[in-house]
């Protein structure tokens, strides 16, 4: 009886469980059919499940939990429909359909637009992309689970993506901005989102990524022929403004290219689209950054063109090859050149002071860059082997000078932080038949960075920096079932030497050098949708800096957890120990001025920071619904921080280094939501963070108990109710609170941040647009203003050119005020804005 009941109850929970169908579908001579449909419907022909078939003709169908459809149809344009009863369907079954005639009835056909497959969304341009929407950056920010930030950088599902495709080829590496932001949207038919994305073919299944990838699929008739675009700007404000651009483009299945050349001095940014964008591996931080930077403003929360004063030119080229059936050669080179005007006026309070000294300084800067660097990679990517060589160079002549009064005292300013880098990056994996992985990295970094500061006293500070930085490793990885074990062995070397002199004396060198050797046991497994890693990280590290001299055995131990749910449901977290040297930067000792008045010395002694990170994510993907969401708590404890005590030395503000150390915890949460609607192709999207960090900062000698909290909430909507109406808005919120746990009074006033964006487009007649934009920013503090700005602009669209005529500042003011509260710091500023200005525009689809 016992034994009855059990196999009853072991019944039910089968026939409760959601099941999952794989084969194919084939034509009755053999072929591969992509894109069949397979749907499982009830007896009343509801849909239970369905999905497309795969690149391969496979098919994947998942009968939800508690479903029970009665009959499974395949159809595929061309063929004959085939159903049949849901009791035939059998895992690993192939579907055969057979070639037949049919009629289109008059129907109204309507895209999708998301359609999901696997692990591949594809969203259509068609049924997101809006009347004034010119480049697909555009199109993509409207997308729900996709978000463009500020620089280019795209993120889905809160997290950025590892990989930008133009057809299927990576052309543009990690400098995607260039396509993001001036591939025109007219050319592209879907944008496809590739979940949890794993590049390297050999690894696919062995080695799991918890990012995306995004691949671009152009229309027809923008394959294989030269396309691009030319615009002709021309204005005035203050001064005869200019914006053009130049771009020349061609994308095939062997070749692709991307170049272009483009100026402006309307205030827009142009370096933001050859920055880094996508997420680098294991830590490499590239070339390194050195004491010294460009001088800056306190840039306000508005757009560029708002407060940029700018001459800026931008030279790009992008080459691939398909050299063979897997492998590829892409070379890029890419040049920036820009002259920056900035003035502003600031007081900066300092919190770890007692007396709470408050520095009033007012300058008028001008920024000189010019940038160039240039990438040659070379990849081999098949089924079972994987070479790639990344060679990447870097080098610069940047200077900024000008003027400075401080405390009424006027002071002449100079800085130039130079920097020249190369980097190479080599790896090479093997999976063998069993399933079995061999795998070597090589990655080494040179950067030298000469500079010169002139300081508050007049005498200029001399920096001569030279880092390099190698990383290899060995793995193995042993198949065994479905589970995984896997052995890594590497080496890492740091050589640092930093010189620093001041005026005519000579310089004083030293040098830092670490050694880390480590052996890394690891295991992952798969249970159903499970999926456990273990790791450890046993490592053997040996600093020098001078007399200082260390020896450290480190265990950095880390667990992973994921687990699909279901369909639309994926939990993962993880859990980690790591212990990171310190490196040169932060050990030597000789004072060193990082900006004309903030001086530095740290206290000439080997450490290290050990830290505690937990994070847990939850993800909800529904592309029918098309609704989106994920929420990420986190928490994070680092210890070994060294504690600085600030004075000021006459004009000098000097930050030195103690033996006291302190441990810093945050516990965050972080999350979004976007829902799209068929409706007015409605996007409506909810993002908020808010973090507590607790941490020590000494005044005059005490230690003080202090904590942050940040708090960030936006709100962003885009639809089209009418044939002649589009809106797109945004509103975000930022909340700071300082507070001196220890020391009250010292604690410094919240301050609420709000900025509103909204945007009107109207469309009288076919090819016109009309569009107003508003701005408004305003705070807690009522000492400051409200800032309201208003721009319009109105532009006529034929099949091929475009013209338009912008006025932009009808309504603002010449100055932002704003206060910013930072951990050890408050600083209050007004910032000089642009004038009123007129730009006429001529597009031209080349």
């Amino acid at each position: 009886m016992r034994y009855a009941i059990f196999f009853i109850l072991l019944l039910s929970n089968l026939s409760l469980s959601a099941q999952t169908f794989t084969g194919k579908v084939k034509g009755k001579k053999g072929e591969l059919l992509v894109g069949a449909s397979v749907v499982a419907s009830t007896e009343s022909k509801s849909t239970v499940a369905y999905c497309l078939t795969s690149d391969n003709g496979e098919y994947k169908l998942t009968i939800p939990k508690g479903k029970n459809p009665a009959s499974i149809t395949v159809s595929y344009i061309g063929y004959q429909k085939k159903t049949m009863p849901f009791a035939d369907l059998k895992d690993g079954m192939t579907i055969t359909l057979v070639e037949g005639d049919f009629q289109l009835k008059e129907v109204k056909i309507k895209a999708e637009r998301i359609k999901s497959s696997g692990d591949t969304l594809t969203y259509s341009v068609a049924g997101f992309r809006q009347g004034q929407d010119r480049s697909i950056a555009d199109v993509i920010a409207k997308m729900p689970g996709l978000e463009v930030k500020t620089d280019g950088k795209v993120e889905y599902q809160g997290k950025p993506i590892n990989k930008f495709y133009i057809e299927g080829l990576d052309l543009m590496g990690s400098q995607y901005g260039v396509a993001n932001q001036n591939i025109s949207a007219d050319k592209i038919k879907s944008v496809q989102v590739l979940e949890n994305h794993q590049s390297v073919k050999s690894l696919r299944g062995v080695s799991f990524s918890e990012q995306a990838a995004l691949n671009l699929v152009l229309k027809d008739d923008a394959k294989a022929v030269w396309t691009g675009a030319a615009d002709i700007g021309l204005g005035y404000g203050d001064d005869f403004l200019y914006d053009c651009r130049l771009m020349g483009m061609r994308f095939n299945k062997k070749y692709q290219t991307l170049m272009m050349y483009k100026n402006n001095n309307i205030g827009k940014q142009l370096d933001n689209e050859v920055l880094d964008l996508a997420a680098l591996l294991k830590g490499r931080t590239g070339s390194e950054s050195g004491f010294l930077s460009m001088m800056s403003v306190a840039a306000p929360d508005l757009a560029d063109n708002r407060y940029t004063f700018n001459n800026s030119h931008l030279v790009a080229g992008n080459w691939l090859w398909k050299t063979g059936k897997d492998s590829e050669l892409r070379v890029q080179g890419n040049g920036f050149i820009d002259k920056t005007d900035m003035q502003d006026y600031s007081s900066s309070t300092y919190l770890t002071l007692a007396d709470v000294p408050v520095i009033v300084e007012e300058q008028n800067v001008s920024n000189t860059r010019s940038e160039w660097k240039g990438e040659a990679n070379y990849q081999y990517n098949g089924s079972k082997s994987f070479i790639k060589n990344n060679l990447k160079g870097y080098i610069d002549f940047n200077k900024s000078v000008g003027t400075m009064m401080y405390n009424g005292q006027r002071t002449d300013m100079m800085v130039k932080p130079h920097k020249r880098s190369i980097t190479e990056d080599f790896q090479m994996s093997h999976t063998t038949a069993k399933g079995n992985i061999y795998n070597v990295e090589s990655y080494w970094t040179y950067s030298y960075l000469p500079g010169q500061l002139l300081t508050i006293g007049g005498m200029t500070e001399r920096l001569n920096l030279g880092f390099f930085s190698t990383q290899n490793e060995m793995q193995y990885k042993l198949k065994v079932g479905r589970h995984y074990l896997n052995n890594e062995l590497g080496v890492n070397y740091d050589y640092q030497s930093i010189g620093v002199a001041m005026g005519e004396e000579a310089e004083k060198t030293n040098v830092y050098q670490l050694l880390r050797m480590y052996w890394s046991p690891s295991m992952s497994f798969l249970f159903g949708k499970h999926m456990i890693g273990i790791k450890s990280k046993i490592s053997y590290a040996r600093q020098s800096y001078r007399e200082s001299r260390s020896n450290h055995l480190w265990i950095d131990p880390a667990v992973g957890w994921n687990w699909k749910a279901t369909v639309v449901s994926e939990f993962s977290a993880n859990v980690g120990y790591a212990n990171a040297p310190l490196m040169g930067r932060s050990i030597y000792d000789t004072p060193i001025f990082t900006s004309y008045r903030t001086q530095k010395v740290n206290r000439g002694k080997t450490d290290a920071t050990h830290s505690l990170h937990v994070t847990a994510a939850y993800k909800y993907t529904n592309p029918v619904s098309g609704l989106f969401f994920n929420i990420r708590p986190s928490y994070n404890r680092m210890s070994g921080n060294i504690l600085y005590e600030s004075a000021m030395n006459g004009n000098i503000y000097t930050m030195t280094a103690t033996d006291k150390e302190y441990a810093m915890q945050t516990i965050g949460v972080s999350g979004r939501v976007s829902k799209s609607f068929g409706w007015a192709k409605t996007l409506v999207g909810i993002g908020a963070s808010h973090n507590i960090t607790d941490y020590n900062m000494l005044v005059s000698g005490i230690v003080n108990d202090a904590r942050m909290n940040t708090t960030s909430v936006s709100f962003n909507y885009s639809l089209r109710p009418a044939r002649f109406l589009s809106v797109e808005g945004k509103s975000n919120v930022n909340i700071y609170k300082q507070k001196n746990l220890t020391a009250p009074e010292l604690s410094s006033d919240p301050t609420t941040d709000w900025e509103h964006i909204l945007k009107l487009y109207v469309f009288p007649a076919k090819g016109w647009m009309l569009s107003v934009k508003n701005e408004l920013f305003h705070t807690n503090d009522k000492s400051i203003g409200v800032n309201h700005f208003l721009d319009l602009a109105i532009a006529y669209k034929a099949k091929r050119w475009e013209f338009s005529v912008t006025a932009n500042n009808l309504i603002g003011t010449s100055e932002f005020e704003r206060r910013t509260l930072g951990n050890t710091i408050e600083s209050y500023s007004i910032t000089r804005l642009r004038p009123r200005e007129v730009l006429a525009k001529w597009s031209m689809d080349l």
